[in-house]
């Protein structure tokens, strides 16, 4: 077992709020040319985010504290988008060098897990060792990210 695959499983078993987890695509990491900011998270999830969901006509955005691999914290931006046609959620604003928004990082698993309304802990398991290793030790497949899991 790597060390960010243990300290991921024993962030997810410490969180009291909820969990979730999918798999980076290109349009998180920006190779699509899409333009997008950050880590999208699907409306099932939202409450990862926020207690309220988002109402269209509307944007929302909170300042939360994320501590990746147990190792480096930034300061990001939960936001929901719902001006004009959109209507979706994002994880934003994570510094200049954050290291798991590139291109390398597609097809990597992100994990988060929500301690409180502030305070997140998120890991990034790029082998596929590791991201099986999760599956197993919390009887997941594939096919069960994306989806929350409230604590």
């Amino acid at each position: 077992m790597s060390e960010v695959l243990d300290t991921a499983i024993h962030g997810v078993l410490q969180s009291k709020a909820a969990c979730w987890c999918r798999f980076i695509t290109g349009n998180d990491a920006g190779t699509t040319g899409s333009h997008q900011a950050g880590f999208y998270v699907p409306k099932c999830a939202s409450a990862l985010l926020f207690d309220v969901p988002g109402q269209k006509g509307e944007n929302k955005e909170k300042v939360v504290s994320i501590k990746w691999q147990d190792d480096f914290v930034t300061e990001s931006r939960m936001k929901y988008y719902g001006q004009k046609t959109r209507n979706e959620y994002r994880i934003t604003h994570f510094g200049r060098d954050f290291p798991f928004l590139q291109d390398e990082n597609v097809g990597d698993l992100l994990i988060l897990a929500k301690y409180s309304e502030k305070e997140y802990a998120g890991y990034v398991l790029s082998t596929d060792e590791d991201i099986d290793a999760f599956f197993a030790y919390f009887n997941l497949s594939p096919d069960a990210t994306n989806q929350l899991d409230r604590r």
